[in-house]
């Protein structure tokens, strides 16, 4: 009990104290007002000590309640940013019935406790820096809504505080029936997002018609003009977008605000800059200017989100914005006595904010309206200003692409009067080289088949060399069996005799067999030195490719004693013969086999190569009828072909040999002889360090 009439004898202190000492109470009479301006002679208010912030309790107590100070209705008291100030106030409620009120909080934070009647109190946090979901009364319009009784009065105090603008020592108070009915249920609330998002489409479309500009005559100031309408469009947006998306988002506040303030001013700045070609016309004040908006920018951004109270940098930030307009506007001033077109038109579209600020000075009226009238006024005649501009540019591409057309056609026709000339005179000196490369050619292809012969000789040499001694070994047997066959007719033994005459016969037999087999092969290297008859003749490949692959064996041997490779055939016995040139398709096989010898001979050659026992080389040819055509293949064991080069060993003059040691033509007329004399083809296949194959196809 004791603790209790302590408390209620405490209470009774504090309101008798505070009856005494407070201002007169603002009466309301009835209840047709929206909203109600409370004199400031009904105020009382003192700001906190910086770093002793007071709670609600300690501004109850006596030493406290001192502090208070009234105000005149004609005070003009403002609290600079990042300070606590106390307000205290009543309202009296003299109608006959319960009357609703609402008390609206424009700043960063508010608390706001209220004592009805029988000395409870109420507590409610409001602001533009509470978060949606946490502010107390009507949120979106930030009023704390509060019901008098009848003939009853209540005691208020607040605590605000906003840490990036002053606060002006004002009150307000509404009738919470005519705000709901203002704010809520008419169409006040849809008209002002519909007029925002009107005007936001408005700029977004200047926007990208100047981004349009930009991308085809590369002006600047197209491109910053169109930066200018984007952010004018999110800054006049920015109120429906906190009040649909960033509810609970008080940082986009300064995000807006940082838009607004900063960003469309600076842009502007520059646009009047390029609008007005000042770095030709004015190029100290030009980059003076540029330097400032920079400075101004960054003073900014740095006062937005590390200091927004301080009052020196707000200071400086409006004496360098007045710097720069002024700068603007000596430039501007400048044009217009050198009569330039868009200095004009630039303060055609300026009139309407000039008009705007000498009605403020006034006093005259409520602006708000009039202020996006002035701004999309300005936004036509700049547009409509650039849209000119642009058209003239255009023009003026176009005079200068004519001149240059013009200039052109005029050098191309002198020039061409020189080129038939040189042309003359070359074509003289081509008809010659051309001459003298049909000769080099012809002497190429013929060096290549003199290459090819050369390949030949050593395996000729040894062909007709096994034929010849077998002549010679059987001629030798046959005179000693005629010796014996003389030695058993004298004897008279006649059946011996006509056995050894068998076997001479026998002996004469293979004698013819083996001359013929030399006559072929002298033949046949006749048939390979000699030029092309062109005829086409019924040709066995199985004997053809036989004779072409055992003569580049052993021509290579000739060269290397210590090559052995093995030799594999699998020649299709039911073959057909093919209408070839025999000499042409001789000179392709020889070509593939000596190409397929000399790649085995370089992997046995090097060792390191392969691992996992000894290297074998091994080339294989096969022939085979595939519906109406004859393919040999060719597939060696050697080094492989690179994939890189693959699409290049065809082509003239392309060889992988060493220096001297091919002429880069062999692959090259084996193709000319297959594709272009004989309706073929030749297909490669190969992996690089493993096989090679070339198939050849010839139609039938």
């Amino acid at each position: 009990m004791k603790y209790y009439l302590k408390i209620i004898l405490f209470l009774f202190t504090i309101c008798s104290y505070s009856q005494k000492e407070w201002q007169p109470a603002f009466e309301i009479a009835g209840d047709t007002a929206v909203m109600m301006q409370l004199p400031k002679s009904r105020l009382q208010y003192f700001v906190e000590k910086e770093g002793k912030p007071l709670s609600f309790n300690d501004v109850l107590k006596p030493e406290s309640q001192a502090l208070f100070r009234p105000l005149t209705d004609t005070s003009t008291v403002t609290i600079p940013p990042k300070h606590n100030i106390w307000l205290r106030y009543r309202i009296k409620n003299t109608t006959s019935n319960p009357l609703g009120i609402t008390i609206p909080e424009g700043v960063g934070r508010a608390n706001v406790y209220i004592a009805g009647p029988a000395g409870q109190w109420s507590h409610f946090e409001t602001g533009t820096d509470i978060p949606h979901s946490k502010r107390a009364g009507y949120k979106r319009i930030r009023q704390i809504p509060y019901t008098i009784p009848a003939h009853a009065e209540i005691m208020v105090y607040e605590k605000n505080f906003d840490s990036s603008r002053y606060i002006m020592l004002s009150v307000m108070a509404g009738i919470e029936k005519n705000v709901v009915r203002d704010y809520f249920d008419n169409d006040d609330y849809l008209l002002q997002i519909v007029h925002s998002g009107v005007l936001f489409g408005f700029f977004i479309f200047g926007a990208v018609f100047n981004f349009f500009f930009f991308s085809v005559v590369r002006e600047k100031v197209y491109f910053v003009y169109g930066l200018l309408l984007f952010f004018i469009a999110v800054s006049f947006f920015s109120e429906p977008l906190v009040i649909l998306f960033f509810k609970d988002q008080p940082w986009f506040r300064t995000i807006s605000d940082l838009i607004g303030n900063t960003v469309t001013f600076s842009l502007f700045v520059m646009t009047a800059l390029l609008f007005l070609q000042a770095s030709r016309h004015h190029p100290r004040w030009n980059n003076l200017l540029m330097v400032l908006t920079l400075v101004f920018c960054f003073i900014n951004v740095y006062r937005a989100f590390f200091d927004p109270g301080n009052n020196l940098i707000i200071t400086v930030i409006w004496i360098v914005r007045f710097a720069m307009l002024l700068g603007v506007l000596g430039i501007l001033v400048a044009g217009l006595i050198k009569k330039r077109h868009f200095a004009g038109m630039l303060a055609l579209a300026m009139l309407p904010f000039i008009l705007l600020f000498v009605l403020m000075l006034t006093r005259i009226g409520n602006f708000g309206g009039y202020t996006d009238i002035a701004v999309v006024w300005a936004i036509l005649v700049l547009s409509w200003s650039l849209f000119q501009r642009y058209k003239f540019l255009q023009a003026e591409n176009t005079r200068q692409a004519i001149e240059k057309e013009q200039e052109r056609n005029a050098l191309i026709a002198q020039q061409n009067e020189m080129l038939e000339h040189q042309v003359a005179e070359r074509t003289s000196e081509l008809t010659r080289s051309l001459a003298e490369l049909k000769q080099t050619q012809n002497q190429l292809i013929q060096s290549e088949k003199m290459a090819s012969l050369g390949e030949l000789t050593a395996g000729i040499a040894h062909e007709i060399q096994n034929p010849l001694n077998f002549v010679n070994n059987f001629s030798d047997v046959s005179i000693e069996l005629l010796d014996e066959m003389g030695e058993e007719l004298d004897k008279g033994d006649t059946e011996e005799a006509k056995a050894i005459a068998g076997d001479i016969k026998l002996n004469l037999e293979k004698i013819s067999h083996h001359g013929k087999r030399a006559d072929g092969i002298v033949k046949g290297m006749l048939q390979h030195s000699r030029a092309s008859s062109g005829q086409k003749e019924p040709t066995d490949i199985n004997a053809l490719a036989d004779e072409y692959l055992r003569l580049a064996y052993h021509g290579l041997r000739a060269k290397d004693k210590s090559f052995n490779a093995e030799l594999v055939t699998n020649f299709d016995e039911n073959l057909p013969k093919v209408n070839v040139i025999p000499q042409d398709i001789g000179r392709v096989l020889l070509n593939l086999f000596t190409n397929a010898f000399y790649a085995t001979q370089k992997k046995s050659q090097s060792q390191s190569q392969f691992s996992g026992g000894v290297y074998k080389p091994t080339v294989t040819v096969t022939t085979m009828q595939k519906e109406n055509s004859v393919q040999i293949i060719v597939k060696d064991s050697g080094t492989g072909i690179p994939d890189a080069i693959k699409d290049k060993i065809l082509q003239p003059f392309f060889t992988t040999k060493p220096t001297g040691e091919g002429t880069g033509l062999g692959l090259s007329l084996s193709y000319d002889i297959v594709v272009k004399g004989h309706g073929g083809s030749i297909a490669i296949e190969s992996e690089e360090g493993v096989f090679t194959t070339f198939t050849v196809t010839l139609p039938t």
